[in-house]
């Protein structure tokens, strides 16, 4: 005989319910392992900036070129200054910087300077040319 206070029988669970119970598990221990993964085979080490031109685009307000900074190295950048130096015959005609706020480790950014001359008859030097850690 059952007693009055014991309540409803219990359901029995959806296969639904087991199903999103073992996807949130399944998804909590991928996450897990990935962070595991970078925290046994994290490197210390200085970033590795490093500038590659895209593009010169000539508008109103001067000369665009456009760039992308790749971060390859095991560590992050913050505040980043990107030189821009535009030469003739040896002599720098023209500079500009921009400062880039943050880099990740193994990511990129992209941005641009611009210039009053046109970079297309000079020779353009875009580098990495301080940072901080954050």
């Amino acid at each position: 005989m059952t007693d009055p206070d014991d309540g409803p029988a219990p359901r029995p669970v959806a296969r639904l319910e087991w199903a999103v119970a073992a996807l949130g598990a399944a998804l909590a221990c991928g996450v897990l392992g990935v962070l595991a993964y970078e925290a046994l085979t994290y490197e210390d080490g200085p970033p590795v900036l490093v500038a590659t031109l895209r593009d010169v685009t000539a508008t109103p307000g001067g000369h665009v070129a456009r760039f992308v900074l790749e971060n390859r190295g095991p560590s992050a950048a913050a505040e980043v200054t990107v030189a821009a130096r535009l030469k003739e015959g040896g002599a720098v005609v023209e500079e500009t910087e921009v400062t880039l706020d943050y880099v990740a480790r193994m990511s990129s950014r992209e941005a641009g300077v611009v210039f009053e001359r046109d970079p297309k008859g000079a020779q353009l030097d875009i580098r990495a040319a301080s940072y901080r850690r954050p």
